[in-house]
């Protein structure tokens, strides 16, 4: 891994489980007639984030090769480097883009993904971002506490090639776009 991979990596791997996961066995709809929606990962525990990068054709072959794979961070390439000539060396990554996903069944609709996928990368996605605007990674990886990112949500995101298995994965995203800072001499060894 490259630096700017080897710090993205740090941070998942200290974001690790650090979500919650939709209560009960059924969850009350918050849309229009009183409904409720299976659980989908009710009796079930938060996994660690996966984290890895490529281009998004690498995405579904990394996908096929792992078992473990959810939720899923993916930092997409390619990436800008712009460095500085100061003696600290400060690269920008300019709209970098980080897919945060996770497996959903492709029948429920998007009201229940807002529920349950979605509930569940809201908070990776605001975890993600807290570490990198006000966490210990600033010393070396950092966001502007001020500066501009979106997040775009897609439900169904990506159903990819079949697998070995027969099985596809149908995955609900969301996309970060920001500015990320990494300045190199600062990283731990």
């Amino acid at each position: 891994m490259q630096p700017i991979e080897k710090a993205l990596n740090n941070v998942f791997d200290f974001l690790g489980n650090k979500y919650d996961l939709p209560a009960g066995e059924y969850i009350n709809s918050d849309f229009g007639e009183v409904v409720q929606i299976k659980n989908p990962y009710y009796f079930q525990s938060p996994a660690n984030v996966k984290f890895s990068f490529g281009t998004e054709k690498e995405l579904n072959v990394w996908l096929q090769g792992k078992k473990e794979k959810y939720p899923l961070a993916w930092l997409v390439y390619p990436v800008t480097e712009n460095s500085d000539n100061t003696p600290n060396k400060i690269v920008t990554y300019r709209s970098m883009r980080i897919i945060f996903a996770i497996n959903n069944d492709s029948d429920k609709l998007v009201q229940t993904r807002v529920q349950t996928t979605r509930y569940i990368l809201d908070q990776v996605v605001e975890k993600f971002c807290k570490l990198m605007t006000q966490g210990k990674f600033r010393k070396y990886i950092w966001m502007d506490r001020n500066g501009q990112h979106s997040q775009k949500f897609f439900p169904n995101y990506s159903v990819n090639s079949q697998t070995d298995s027969g099985q596809i994965d149908i995955w609900d995203a969301i996309v970060l776009e920001c500015d990320i800072y990494f300045n190199p001499n600062c990283m731990p060894k």
